[in-house]
């Protein structure tokens, strides 16, 4: 029977791999994110400057921070630490 990974065990691989997910989004994102999910995400919500937005598991902030530039107020959260150290760094 494969065993479960842990809260805490999961809550580490990700502290320990928040820079190559960073280095991999960039601040602009990856190819796939801007062509596909962002656009069509973007749809969906329909952001203006009158909607609060929170963005569950944000990484590194770069798609709070394109939806921080359209207009939107951004409350951003991730279980990373350091992928939150990561999107402070992105904040406008």
């Amino acid at each position: 029977m494969k065993k479960k990974m842990g809260t805490e065990e999961s809550k580490k691989i990700w502290e320990k791999n928040a820079k190559f997910w960073d280095n991999a989004m960039g601040n602009q994102s990856n190819d796939f994110h801007r062509k596909v999910v962002r656009p069509k995400v973007t749809e969906l919500l329909s952001p203006n400057s009158t909607d609060y937005i929170l963005d569950v598991a944000c990484g590194n902030g770069n798609y709070s921070s394109y939806l921080a530039q359209i207009g939107a107020a951004i409350v951003a959260f991730d279980y990373s630490e350091k992928m939150i150290e990561l999107a402070k760094k992105e904040a406008i």
